[in-house]
């Protein structure tokens, strides 16, 4: 029996508009009236994810930063928390400079940027999260930030496999997106956070539903006992699901819950 609904959001379980659709509402609703808890899974902020779950109105669990952040804001607790160390940030900062590649943090959950660049990086946080411009991060003081986020455009793969040559293991790198590359400390994903999660609400793998569109989703799907793919996804996603939906976006979501949720 299910008892837990994990979802991403950026096309999985929001539409092509970036909203909340009212069926997806109502079905959400349901499984919340029959005891089924919901839990949102995104590389995005606490903010934006905030902002979706409002749109929704169900008592839910945010997982944000690609896992780097666990609350429970009914109760304001922090389930679990992690940041790129100094050292680190210093390191990948530099490697951006060198590369001349658009970075973007998160201090305190206010994205903070060197200089906002919107042809970089149209960033839907920006609509729910504060954000600050700084400068040279080298020149700023220090700040704990759960990520990094970097716009490299086609370019991904080589910088990628570039991150990948100087950092070794030391880092976890993700895909939301086509264009951007997501870093977080080793150890942090979403299928970490997901067994985080499971084990402080003591539920088993078999427990839980989980639905993705994009390679930062493997590991959360891996630690579902079912597992949806909705039909936009990537190739890699889609061959590790249980099921793939032949809706996309929000209408593969709402499909995967009728299918093995509402039944």
């Amino acid at each position: 029996m299910i008892k837990l609904i994990a979802t991403d959001l950026d096309n999985t379980l929001l539409d092509s508009r970036k909203k909340v659709s009212a069926k997806s509402v109502r079905l959400l609703k349901k499984c919340a009236d029959a005891g089924i808890s919901f839990a949102i899974a995104t590389g995005r902020s606490l903010y934006s994810a905030e902002a979706v779950a409002e749109k929704i109105g169900i008592p839910h669990w945010s997982v944000c930063y690609n896992g780097a952040l666990i609350t429970d804001p009914s109760s304001g607790e922090t389930i679990f928390s992690d940041a790129l160390d100094e050292g680190t940030v210093r390191e990948v900062v530099s490697f951006c400079h060198e590369r001349g590649l658009y970075m973007q943090m998160y201090d305190d959950n206010v994205i903070t940027v060197e200089s906002l660049r919107l042809d970089q990086h149209p960033d839907p946080d920006l609509k729910f999260a504060p954000h600050r411009e700084i400068g040279n991060f080298l020149e700023h003081p220090f700040f704990p930030t759960p990520k990094i986020l970097i716009a490299a455009g086609t370019k991904v793969p080589e910088v990628q496999a570039e991150l990948k040559s100087v950092f070794g293991d030391r880092l976890y790198m993700a895909q939301s997106e086509s264009h951007l590359i997501e870093i977080m400390n080793h150890g942090v994903d979403k299928g970490a956070a997901m067994r985080r999660l499971a084990a402080h609400l003591g539920l088993d793998k078999s427990e839980i539903i989980a639905f993705g569109d994009n390679t930062n989703d493997i590991p959360l799907l891996e630690n579902a006992g079912i597992s949806v793919a909705v039909a936009n996804s990537v190739g890699e996603l889609k061959r590790i699901a249980t099921y793939v939906a032949e809706g996309e976006r929000d209408l593969g979501f709402n499909e995967g819950i009728r299918r093995f949720v509402l039944t």
